[in-house]
């Protein structure tokens, strides 16, 4: 019986997983991000190529086997021009050796976590974590996303989004330009800094990074539990374009008048009241159909199921 490989390779983190077809658990190991958005192309082949070789190591099936199906799902992977360079990422030479090349996958991570998620004909995915991301899948095997085009272009409804609001929300307080937020004590108590002039060093000081700046979105949520109206205006803004990610992709599905799941991950969902129940009552209140389902799976079990599938 061959071998399966999985991976989840994130801004943060890549997951390796090694299985049996029939999906029983081998090995697993994990290394640094190997989403080249986040850490360049060279860094990124390198963390893929440490998380393979220690779960193969971890394994004990030889330095010189071949995986039977492989399924590589990447943070990062939004336009056609993304999927060559990860092409050349995961066929460095290096790791080449160890592909069937006839049952290779590459996808963006938000398809293996929706495959993680739910086996239903009908299925969306709605991410606010870091970054924000929404796809799905109908009866008909027709896909659809919506939003996902990182920090720059469109990111809403995601944590980094919360963040820069908050530090917007502070600045514009001490300018004047904006009311009073309890954001401003919790920003420079997470800081560690004395006033709000030090937070520009802070920005500025390193080379620019999401998921440093990202950190602030659980102390929105804090805020906005201990009665801050700016903190709860900036979630609700941003549970409200989750929402609207949902809708785009069901319109684009035809789903409105059918069952489908709705798979949803991200710390912001852990924000309950004051996101994830906004997310849930506005979506219940236009689609009768809809199934929540937090995502509980690991979402490189949904690659391991893709690259099974594959055989």
């Amino acid at each position: 019986m061959g071998y399966i490989l999985g991976i989840d390779g994130g801004g943060t983190k890549t997951t390796a997983v090694i299985t049996r077809a029939d999906g029983r658990l081998i090995a697993e190991s994990t290394s640094g991000a190997s989403s080249f958005p986040s850490v360049g192309v060279q860094k990124a082949i390198e963390n893929l190529n440490r998380a393979i070789s220690e779960a193969i190591e971890n394994a004990d099936i030889g330095n010189d086997m071949i995986f039977e199906s492989s399924c590589f799902g990447f943070a990062g992977f939004n336009v056609p021009q993304d999927l060559m360079v990860y092409r050349k990422i995961v066929g460095n030479d290096k790791l080449k050796k160890h592909l069937n090349k006839d049952r290779l996958l590459i996808y963006n991570d938000t398809r293996i976590g929706l495959e993680a998620g739910s086996s239903a004909k009908d299925r969306i995915i709605i991410i606010a974590g870091t970054g924000s991301n929404c796809f799905g899948i109908n009866h008909s095997g027709e896909e659809a996303g919506s939003n996902g085009w990182d920090y720059i272009l469109a990111d809403e409804g995601s944590g980094y989004e919360v963040s820069v609001k908050a530090l917007r929300a502070v600045m514009r307080a001490y300018d004047g330009r904006g009311e009073r937020t309890m954001l401003t004590g919790a920003v420079l108590g997470e800081l560690g800094l004395d006033n709000e002039i030090g937070i520009v060093s802070w920005i500025h000081g390193k080379p620019f990074s999401k998921e440093r700046i990202s950190v602030f979105a659980k102390q929105v949520c804090k805020c906005a539990y201990d009665g801050d109206g700016i903190s709860r205006k900036i979630l609700h803004g941003e549970a409200m374009e989750s929402v609207l990610s949902v809708i785009t992709v069901v319109k684009k599905l035809k789903l409105s008048k059918r069952e489908f799941d709705l798979v949803f991950v991200g710390g912001l969902f852990k924000c309950e009241k004051y996101f994830k129940d906004i997310v849930i009552t506005e979506l219940e209140d236009r689609f009768a159909g809809i199934s929540f389902k937090p995502l509980v799976a690991n979402p490189v079990e949904g690659a391991v199921k893709l690259a099974i599938d594959n055989l």
